[in-house]
């Protein structure tokens, strides 16, 4: 202690303020700083007494008139009630729903709203989805994101995130990769015909693709389905937020005051403090959004399985005309009928001879092996591109694996590129129509029909007891007896800020009247 006293001693006479030292001494100890800090509390209570005691009035206020109305539902429960009350809440439930999905902003966006980092990393990201590699860098992604989906760093709900996942799914389908296709692939693909050993190409590649669609569609359609179900699965807690928000708007009315709720208010706002109701609809809620999204991926994946099961070519025109637009770019291809004209002019014809006769053999190549050119086509380039059409219709008989190649994976590419903006707007037609749309037409009808079922008895779900009288008045009793204590509490602490203030007045009063008895002598 005395070594204490020393060091605050000489820190004290440090001080450069100007004062003198031993005018410092009364403000330095432990005990100085408890009476500063009790005066310090001592004045902020005194401030806020005054707050206090309006806040709880107003508490009390509100949990009488919840006493009251509780009180009086529990003195008129009956079946019919209930059944009419759900009813009003399933009416409400299914009118908040659609406003979270039209677009509302009475849920607050810091509590329900997802920005799209959230929301890839709660239901997964298009871009790492194995066995779909995007065609960009990750940069490059996260570039188009801010410039074509649009709102990432916003926290969205309902309507506006399901928007923002249709755009983000249809930036990933056009930056996914074509598929990877391998010279083996190809030449298994080829295989042999029944009537000739010639390359089919146009098989070749159909066999392809349609493998090729299936290993690439499918993960990209099973990763949207999970964006959907995770952004639609948010909308229950949302849509019991807006309920609330409203009875409770309404409840702080004038009329509402004034006149008290009606016959068929009384209850649709309390049956929702009713933990086995809450967990009822959510669990119709969660089962609706399974049948929706079952129902979807069956007519997406019928889509899928027409649009890659069979190759259909422009039945409009005839074959070369539709082989001529399966083809890709001329200035890619061009070259694969180069290649085989130059191989086949170095390639001397031969001819077989029997030794007895002369001009008897076996089959012969014949001794042009190039095309010959089609006419009237003035551009080198659209002449070699209509003779490689002539050249794939005529299906040559020789086997050249760096034309097969090359062939074969132009078609396999560009089908599956054609294929892969058909899948884009039929999986988005579809989710729109058997996926959301449904929470907007249907819901209503079908939770309607649950409860009725549960309430007539003839689901075996383990929450069907909501219907029960002799429950339902018990978790009312419950409820009035908590909203009595609650009461009563309020009424002892009301009681006790009015005697604490009433005490701090007293000694105001007193100090005030002491100081004027000082200053008059």
């Amino acid at each position: 202690e005395d070594s204490d006293r020393e060091q605050v001693w000489n820190r004290v006479k440090r001080m450069k303020n100007g004062q003198n030292p031993k005018a410092l001494l009364p403000k330095v100890g432990i005990s100085r700083l408890r009476g500063f800090l009790e005066r310090r509390v001592d004045e902020c209570y005194r401030r806020n007494v005054a707050k206090i005691v309006p806040l709880l009035k107003a508490e009390y206020i509100s949990a009488e008139r919840r006493l009251k109305a509780c009180q009086k539902e529990l003195d008129a429960i009956s079946l019919e009630r209930l059944k009419d009350n759900a009813d009003a809440f399933c009416d409400d439930f299914c009118k908040a729903l659609k406003d979270t999905i039209q677009g509302s902003i009475i849920a607050p966006a810091n509590s329900y709203g997802e920005t799209l980092e959230q929301e890839n990393l709660a239901a997964g990201s298009f871009a790492d989805i194995q066995g779909c590699p995007m065609s960009v860098s990750e940069r490059t992604w996260e570039h188009l994101l801010q410039a074509e989906v649009g709102n990432t760093q916003h926290r969205l709900y309902g309507g506006s995130q399901y928007h923002r996942a249709l755009r983000e799914f249809n930036l990933a389908t056009r930056c996914l990769r074509l598929p990877t296709i391998t010279e083996d692939e190809i030449a298994n693909a080829a295989g042999i015909g029944e009537t000739h050993d010639g390359v089919n190409f146009l098989r070749a590649a159909c066999v392809i693709a349609l493998e090729k669609a299936q290993m690439s569609f499918d993960p990209l359609l099973d990763a949207f389905r999970l964006r959907i179900g995770h952004i639609m699965g948010r909308l229950c807690p949302v849509s019991e937020y807006m309920i609330r928000q409203k009875h409770e708007r309404k409840a702080a009315s004038y009329q509402y005051l004034r006149d008290g709720p009606t016959n068929n208010e009384g209850f649709s706002t309390d049956i929702t403090h009713n933990p086995q109701f809450r967990q009822l609809v959510r669990t119709l809620f969660d089962q609706f959004v399974q049948n929706c999204s079952d129902n979807t991926m069956i007519r997406c994946r019928d889509d899928l399985t027409s649009m890659t099961r069979f190759v259909t070519w422009d039945l409009q025109e005839r074959g070369g005309g539709a082989l001529r637009r399966a083809l890709p770019d001329q200035k890619d291809i061009v070259s694969v009928y180069q290649v085989a004209v130059e191989q086949a002019k170095k390639n001397q014809p031969r001819q077989v001879e029997d030794n007895s006769k002369g001009k008897k053999g076996v089959v012969s190549k014949r001794e042009e092996a190039a095309l010959a050119p089609m006419e009237d086509i003035e551009d080198n380039r659209e002449r070699d591109y209509a003779n490689l059409v002539q050249l794939m219709e005529e299906a040559l008989c020789t086997r050249d694996s760096s034309r097969t190649n090359l062939v074969v994976g132009g078609l396999v590419q560009h089908i599956v590129q054609q294929w892969r903006e058909a899948f884009c707007k039929s999986a988005i037609t579809k989710f729109n129509c058997y996926f959301m749309l449904p929470f907007v037409d249907d819901f209503h009808i079908f939770l309607r029909r649950e409860l009725h079922k549960i309430s007539e008895g003839e689901s075996n779900s383990e929450l069907a007891d909501i219907f029960d009288l002799s429950a339902a008045r018990r978790a009312l009793q419950t409820q009035v007896d908590e909203l009595r204590s609650e009461c009563s509490a309020n009424r002892r602490l009301q009681d006790k800020f009015h005697t604490v203030a009433k005490l701090m007045q007293r000694e105001q009063e007193k100090s005030i009247q002491q100081e004027g008895f000082n200053r008059g002598k």
